[in-house]
């Protein structure tokens, strides 16, 4: 028992510290201490032990730590301080939808507190804690005894919480709208490479018309926080003449690199931007186009609202010609009570004499949804949006919307959907949308909000 208590604390000690890998060893190995262990503390070092370790191994851990936990937590009588410590751990770590519950853990561990008690120091830990993550009251002193890793190691910091970017996540999503057939997304992202708190974000997707993307961006963790962000892809292009659909069939290829530094709310982002275009024409006259890119980017620290202004230069490279895009992004997200309304302001204009394909372009799965994209086209775009959206029952959300825009005349199209909201919550969003305008309707699947 002594050894599964002693690589616990010190696996504590080192998360506090911000040694996040060896802490993962520690755990491990008090894990292992513990499943060979009858006693009844070590029931609750093995639940304790199983729940710090889901939040250090993906988005996925849940699925083969919860049957660990659960089962050590039921072995471990909850009259018994030691496992009372062990819920109060489960409450504190497990998101809400998973019986977690924050709010419940200062009454929970309050018979513990009292001066004198062997657990009262460890009891403290977890009730400043929850505290910490949001439950109501004041944190108490710390008690002169009772103290166990989790205490000493909160002692030892400055912090009220320990310093957590989170853990991998691993998405697969669905793809799917009007002309655009059907694909999924693959995403990856790892917000502490090497233990020290760089961001490594990687997305790939494909779908039936042969589309294919491929991204990545790396933030390196610093002050200013700078990012290198890659990407690619190509795929068919449709446009229509008049009320012919599917009129013209080209394909497009876009490659973009670029450095990004956040200073505060702000965002500065600029690089250089690549385009292939073929018309697929008897006598096909390519296009290739090179040029740069920039941005800024105001987000307040919940990234509730968000500002942004961009523009790119693409210089075709025969003609010399310069294809000018620039664009403006404002939105809000209120809450009201269970609903989330979510509104959005677009434009975007192409101030040069450019060709259709790189004109401004509505629907898709994004703006003016139910219409394919490349419909509408137009010099200059404007385009406001809003969405509520609302629980259901557990990950099962749903959204009401509706969507309007000006590019070649008036359109809007209105809506409802379905949204899958898996860890880590808005990060990892499949959502069905069904959009209806007087310019059609459509059926949209996408990975994420549409906004």
């Amino acid at each position: 028992m002594a050894e599964a208590i002693d690589a616990l604390a010190r696996g504590d000690a080192q998360f506090w510290a911000g040694a996040r890998p060896a802490a993962v060893v520690e755990w491990r190995a008090a894990l292992a201490a513990a499943e060979g262990c009858e006693e009844v503390a070590c029931r609750a070092v093995e639940a304790m032990s199983h729940l710090r370790l889901v939040g250090r191994e993906g988005n996925l851990a849940p699925i083969w730590h919860e049957g660990g936990w659960t089962q050590a937590l039921a072995d471990c009588p909850i009259d018994e301080a030691v496992c009372v410590l062990a819920e109060a751990d489960r409450r504190l770590t497990v998101p809400p939808f998973a019986g977690g519950d924050v709010a419940s853990v200062p009454g929970l561990v309050a018979p513990l507190l009292v001066e004198g008690s062997p657990w009262a120091a460890a009891g403290a830990a977890r009730q400043r804690l929850a505290v910490a993550r949001g439950a109501p009251g004041i944190a108490v002193a710390w008690p002169s005894q009772g103290d166990d890793g989790l205490s000493r190691a909160m002692k030892s910091s400055a912090h009220p919480d320990a310093p957590d970017p989170g853990t991998w996540t691993l998405s697969l999503g669905v793809t799917a709208a009007p002309y655009a057939g059907f694909g999924g997304l693959l995403r990856f992202v790892e917000p502490d490479v090497g233990g020290d708190g760089h961001r490594l974000a990687l997305i790939a997707a494909a779908d039936s018309t042969g589309t294919v993307a491929v991204s990545s961006a790396m933030t390196l963790r610093s002050p200013a926080s700078p990012s290198v962000v890659v990407g690619y892809s190509r795929g068919p292009l449709w446009s229509w003449a008049g009320d012919d659909p599917g009129a013209t069939l080209a394909e497009r290829a876009d490659a973009t690199i670029g450095v990004a530094r956040s200073a505060g709310p702000v965002t500065l982002s600029g690089g250089a931007a690549g385009l292939w275009f073929d018309p697929r024409s008897t006598h096909p006259e390519r296009v290739v186009g090179v040029g740069p890119h920039a941005s800024v980017r105001f987000a307040d620290r919940t990234a509730r609202f968000s500002a942004s202004i961009s523009g790119r230069d693409i210089i075709d490279m025969d003609t010399v010609g310069h294809h000018l895009l620039v664009d403006a992004d404002l939105r809000k997200v209120v809450s009201i009570g269970r609903f989330e309304l979510a509104t959005r302001l677009y434009g975007q204009g192409a101030p040069a004499e450019t060709a259709w394909y790189l004109e401004p372009a509505l629907g898709g799965s994004t703006l003016l949804r139910g219409i394919p994209y490349g419909r509408f086209r137009s010099e200059w775009l404007a385009a406001a949006q809003a969405e509520a959206r609302f629980p259901i029952v557990g990950p099962l959300h749903a959204a009401l919307f509706a969507d309007s825009a000006w590019a070649d005349g008036f359109h809007a199209s209105v809506g409802g959907g379905i949204r899958l909201v898996l860890p880590p919550e808005r990060e990892n969003v499949t959502r069905v949308d069904v959009g209806f305008s007087p310019d059609g309707w459509g059926v949209v699947l996408g990975w994420g909000e549409a906004f």
